[in-house]
């Protein structure tokens, strides 16, 4: 969908909040990646939105190697219409949420997590695949809490 288009820069800002207590995780987060304008080409604005709640069942709240939690996931997107030459292309917007539950552990300054997430609610322009889940897996080193 976006061959022949011309490159532009673009920009993506978040913003999230949420609390963290020993046993419940609570966060709520939003987001924009916008596009600029190159000789008519527009890539879609992308808006974001991300839901998580976690639980670390009481058994795993213990000093142990590793440090795990459960968490359930809820991602939304709307992609607004491209522009081509100027003009809007129809069918070029879809809305999508996602939903699903992942997995966080911890052991000293790594990190490993990945879940899956699967369509809630779809509406989606003819231009886009229809997605079945995604997956996702992160690893993590935390450079800065290490103590001297």
């Amino acid at each position: 969908m976006f061959r022949g288009m011309r490159l532009a820069p673009g920009v993506s800002s978040w913003i999230a909040t949420g609390v963290a207590s020993r046993s419940h995780y609570l966060w709520i987060g939003g987001g924009l990646m916008r596009f600029a304008e190159s000789q008519g080409d527009r890539r879609p604005n992308v808006y974001s939105t991300s839901f998580v709640y976690g639980y670390r069942p009481h058994a795993w709240r213990n000093d142990r190697p590793w440090d795990w939690r459960l968490f359930a996931e809820f991602s939304g997107e709307y992609v607004g219409l491209m522009e081509r030459a100027g003009a809007l292309m129809p069918g070029s917007d879809a809305s999508q949420i996602f939903g699903g539950p992942t997995v966080l552990g911890i052991y000293k300054y790594f990190a490993i997590s990945g879940g899956a997430q699967f369509p809630i609610y779809r509406d989606m322009g003819r231009l886009y695949p229809r997605e079945r889940v995604r997956f996702a897996i992160n690893v993590s080193y935390f450079l800065f809490s290490h103590s001297h």
